[in-house]
């Protein structure tokens, strides 16, 4: 584009005509201020100048006559003193531009959860896939379920109240009869898609530059609807079941590998592994999911020692945490295929493809409580029903702490938590064994004994 010597003032710009060429007209008065005239003979007012790091930026500041010249001389010594103090002055313009494309780009609220969940699934379990057969997580199975007729809807245009209706309104689709209300569902598919949308929307955890959906868009915010699982009396906080000597009698036998006959699970027995970890768990007290993503590589065989990356604390951050195994733990171990063909980064409690977590939980479950003739308790009570044999054993409730990662004893000593490094070291100077160790082996002597009566 060419640059005629005109001079810029409102005569020659009222004079412009259409020419089929396009020039600039440079202005005087203002350095670095132009008028861009079109092929039509239209002109629009520029600034270019030089940023702080010296670069240089043009600025579009308006159209002639609805700008003025004496009002785009203004804006451009104004452009040029935003520019010196390092001002991004086309900042703003951008974020005009991606509002507006993201405004006429329609995102359905099923668009914007599958969004989600591409991005979060490597780092959130409820995100991932429950089975070799699914590609759904937990999460966008439980949303995709109570808010099936808001999913094709433009998310940008649901409202709190639209949410809202759907919450107070939906109905279990299957009823095993236990179950008189649909809110415990609600609330998990409520919990789940909260921080959907506080990520597209940049709210909360996501507030930060860069931690949000790019671009952020106006969606409705959860906590503005309420949860129904708050008014439901039949819903409890934090569970305090436990297994009676009965219960465990029933099921202990059939927490082995390979897995037994339950019925239709579709999985062959040497592949179906669930029942197993539910046994280490049993034997460990440790959580379902530590067990799940145990690698044969956490697992040091001289000092019968299982490293755990990342455990959940009750106060704190996570960190991690050295187990001492009892014999009948370690017996399990040594049973399973992996103890001789695995690599370090196998899963110890692989899924039917050999790779991934194990899954399809509430489906097991269902066919062991058939078989057990039991009912109403949770694989996670297994830990819990543990922690209380070890403590009507006289085990002492720092030990039982220790092992169920509740605590670092020697934390306010300033001593590592790597101890489990020198438990051999231990063994060998002293003659004494951990602690935890022995609470374990009374653990699995008590389930036994428990089992064969």
């Amino acid at each position: 584009m060419t640059e005629k010597k005109l001079t810029l003032n409102d005569l020659t710009l009222r004079k412009l005509k259409p020419t089929g060429e396009r020039f600039f007209i440079a202005d005087d008065s203002v350095q670095g201020l132009r008028a861009r005239v079109s092929a039509q003979g239209e002109a629009v007012f520029v600034f270019s100048g030089r940023g702080a790091d010296s670069r240089s930026v043009t600025v579009t500041l308006g159209r002639y006559p609805d700008l003025s010249l004496k009002a785009a001389r203004e804006e451009a010594l104004r452009q040029r003193l935003a520019l010196k103090s390092g001002v991004d002055v086309n900042a703003k313009k951008r974020q005009l531009r991606e509002t507006a494309k993201a405004t006429a780009e329609v995102v359905t609220l099923e668009a914007l959860v599958i969004e989600y969940e591409q991005k979060f699934a490597p780092s959130k379990k409820t995100w991932q896939p429950r089975g070799p057969k699914s590609t759904k997580g937990e999460a966008r199975m439980a949303i995709e379920r109570v808010f099936a007729g808001l999913l094709a809807k433009d998310v940008t245009k649901l409202t709190e109240e639209d949410f809202a209706k759907v919450t107070s309104s939906y109905k279990r689709v299957k009823s095993d009869g236990t179950k008189l209300t649909a809110n415990g569902q609600v609330s998990r598919a409520r919990a789940y898609l909260g921080p959907v949308l506080d990520w597209a929307a940049g709210r909360k955890g996501f507030a930060k530059l860069g931690a949000s959906r790019v671009p952020r868009i106006a969606v409705a915010n959860l906590e503005q609807v309420h949860d129904p699982a708050l008014d439901d009396p039949t819903i409890t906080g934090k569970r305090d079941r436990i297994l009676t000597e009965v219960e465990l009698r029933a099921i202990v036998p059939f927490l082995v590998w390979p897995a037994p006959d339950l019925g239709d699970l579709r999985i062959p027995p040497d592949q179906d592994f669930r029942p197993i970890a539910m046994r280490f768990t049993l034997l460990t007290a440790a959580r379902l999911e530590e067990v799940c993503s145990m690698q044969w590589g956490h697992f040091d065989r001289q000092n019968k020692v299982w490293f755990k990356p990342s455990v959940k604390t009750t106060r704190g951050t996570a960190r991690s945490q050295h187990l001492p195994l009892s014999d009948a733990a370690v017996d399990v171990l040594r049973s399973l295929p992996g103890w001789t063909t695995a690599g370090p980064r196998d899963l110890v409690f692989p899924n039917a493809t050999g790779q991934g977590a194990l899954g399809n939980w509430d489906r097991f479950q269902k066919k062991l409580d058939i078989a057990s003739g039991t009912s109403g308790w949770h694989r996670h009570d297994l830990r819990r029903t543990a922690a209380s044999i070890m403590h009507a054993m006289k085990v002492p409730a720092s030990v039982i702490a220790q092992i169920m990662a509740h605590a670092e004893p020697l934390k306010h000593a300033g001593v590592g938590g790597a101890t489990g490094h020198y438990i051999q070291l231990t063994r060998v100077l002293t003659n004494q064994r951990d602690p935890q160790e022995e609470a374990l082996d009374k653990l699995a002597e008590a389930l036994e004994q428990i089992a064969s009566v």
